[in-house]
C-alpha cells in the first residue's frame, strides 16, 4: 500500500468516526499534553450510552439508568516531529475509557489504539492505555485529566513507552430538543 492510499484510508476513518459527532450524547473536546498522542493532541470524546427517557405520546413512562462505569470513545490528532528517517508523524488515537465514581472525582481507565503516519511513508500502530484521575464538576463544563498513559508497541518486537499525560476537556452543549 502506497503512502497516498494510507493517508486516504486514515481520512475516510477519520470521516467515518466524525459521523457519531452529531447525536445528543454528552460530548467534549479536549486538548492533552504529552498522554496517548504523544506530544500534545486535539481530542473529541463522547459516551457511549447516555441514560434515556422512554416517551409514549409525549408523557415520560420510564428512565432507563445504565448500571456500571461510564464508558466514552475518543478520537484525536496530534502531529510529532519523530527522527531523520521517520520525519514528521500524522498520530490518530482512538481509545475506549470507563470512569469510574458518581460525584465530581472519577477514576479514569482506558485502552485503545494509535495510527501513525510518517512523511516518509511510514505507518505505525500502537496501543495506548490510560489510567488516571478525572475531574469533572457537576456544574461546570470543563474537565481536567491527570494520567499515566504508557504507549504499547506490540507488532514487531514488544516495547512499552511510559508517558503521562493532562488534558483539559470542555463539555459542547448539547440541542434543545
Amino acid at each position: 500500500m502506497n503512502t497516498s492510499n494510507k493517508i486516504v484510508l486514515t481520512f475516510f476513518l477519520f470521516l467515518l468516526m466524525t459521523n457519531f459527532i452529531f447525536s445528543q450524547k454528552e460530548k467534549h473536546f479536549s486538548f492533552e499534553l504529552a498522554g496517548s498522542g504523544g506530544i500534545a493532541s486535539l481530542n473529541f470524546e463522547q459516551a457511549f450510552f447516555k441514560d434515556t427517557v422512554t416517551k409514549i405520546v409525549g408523557c415520560d413512562v420510564f428512565t432507563n439508568k445504565r448500571k456500571g462505569p461510564q464508558l466514552n470513545w475518543r478520537l484525536g490528532f496530534s502531529i510529532a516531529p519523530v527522527d531523520k528517517n521517520n520525519g514528521t508523524t500524522l498520530v490518530f488515537p482512538i481509545m475506549v475509557h470507563a470512569l469510574f465514581g458518581k460525584n465530581q472525582h472519577k477514576l479514569d481507565i482506558g485502552i485503545g489504539q494509535t495510527f501513525s503516519i510518517s512523511t516518509k511513508g511510514n505507518f505505525f500502530f500502537m496501543m495506548p492505555a490510560s489510567f488516571g484521575y478525572r475531574f469533572q464538576p457537576i456544574d461546570k463544563r470543563y474537565y481536567l485529566r491527570l494520567s499515566y498513559t504508557p504507549i504499547i508497541s506490540y507488532l514487531v518486537n514488544f516495547q512499552w513507552q511510559n508517558w503521562a499525560g493532562f488534558t483539559f476537556g470542555y463539555q459542547l452543549k448539547n440541542k434543545a430538543k
